[in-house]
C-alpha cells in the first residue's frame, strides 16, 4: 500500500524532503512506518524519532488526527497521510 509522509522541521533537515510516498505492506502500523524511516534514513532519524528527549516533542499525525505513544499501534490504511515533525510553536 502507498502511504503519503509529510516532514516538518528538523525531520524534513534529516530527510531532505518536504514529502513523499512510500510503500508500505498491507496492516501496517505506524510503528512499521517508523522502523521504515529508520531504515531508510539512518542514524538521525532513529535519534529523533526515539531518543526520549526529542520523542516527547515529536507530532505524528495520522489522517490528520494527533497521534500519541498509545497510539503507534494503529494500522495505516493505502491512501493514508501521515505528518511528522516538531509542532509550530506560536507566540
Amino acid at each position: 500500500m502507498r502511504v503519503k509522509v509529510s516532514y516538518l522541521s528538523i525531520l524534513r533537515d534529516a530527510t531532505g524532503v518536504k514529502e513523499e510516498e512510500l510503500q508500505l505492506d498491507e496492516g501496517a502500523t505506524v510503528e512499521d512506518l517508523i522502523r521504515c524511516l529508520i531504515e531508510k534514513y539512518g542514524e538521525r532519524m532513529r535519534r529523533l524519532l526515539t531518543d526520549s528527549e526529542i520523542e516527547q516533542g515529536i507530532m505524528i499525525t495520522l489522517d490528520g488526527a494527533l497521534l500519541s505513544k498509545a497510539d503507534m499501534k494503529n494500522k495505516i490504511s493505502d491512501g493514508s497521510e501521515v505528518l511528522i515533525g516538531l509542532p509550530p510553536f506560536g507566540g
